[in-house]
């Protein structure tokens, strides 16, 4: 089995997700290959051929992947995924967005927010706002997979894959970036969070769930 890991990019370095989405890869066996598909990656390429458990970091460097957009990104992934069983990336918005049209493209079933994994073609996942826990087998030859990061530990940065250049490069014509809009935040992103505090009819009024912050 072979498995390719899309990396998770943040302003251009490499995000904490993509050593959750490795674990979880090694949870399923094989050889793990991860792409770093962006823009002035180098650096992320390297961040991520530490990954323990990574055998090779391949590198699309271009500026039509600059921002991570589901068309080009997919168009890239239909390329590459005929050497792979599974494709797998982080229940983030890029994940969300990027593997759904692989899935579309390559006529295979996508699972989605997988939080175990029991065998190769058998996950658990999480349904119904997380109440129930359902598990799911894939006969598709290609598994295509969205991973919940908090459900795996993260890999240490203490492997040494090699890494190269991937020559693809696609024309997209069906979208383009127009700008992009974050919100300032001192706290954790939910999702990525180690403890999550949360209040109800309890705390009273507003007023009171300034209490939670301590």
């Amino acid at each position: 089995m072979s498995i390719l890991v899309l990396a998770d990019l943040h302003e251009g370095q490499l995000a904490g997700a993509t050593a959750h989405v490795v674990a979880a890869a090694q949870a399923i066996g094989g050889d793990i290959d991860v792409l770093v598909a962006g823009e002035g990656v180098q650096a992320a390429a390297d961040a991520a051929a530490k990954l323990e458990g990574v055998r090779t970091v391949r590198v699309a460097d271009n500026a039509v992947y600059a921002h991570q957009l589901a068309e080009p990104l997919g168009a890239l992934l239909v390329e590459l995924a005929g050497d792979y069983t599974h494709v797998l990336a982080s229940a983030s918005t890029t994940g969300k967005n990027v593997l759904p049209r692989l899935a579309a493209l390559k006529d295979v079933s996508q699972l989605s927010d997988v939080i175990g994994v029991e065998s190769a073609d058998t996950f658990q996942r999480s349904i119904y706002a997380g109440n129930a826990i359902a598990t799911v087998k894939s006969d598709d030859t290609l598994k295509v997979l969205t991973v919940r990061t908090t459900a795996f530990d993260a890999v240490s940065d203490t492997g040494s894959a090699t890494v190269e250049t991937v020559d693809v490069v696609v024309e997209n014509t069906q979208s383009r970036f127009v700008k992009e809009e974050l919100a300032q935040s001192d706290r954790p992103e939910l999702g990525g969070a180690k403890v999550v505090i949360s209040g109800g009819r309890g705390m009273g009024n507003g007023d009171n769930f300034k209490l939670l912050n301590g």
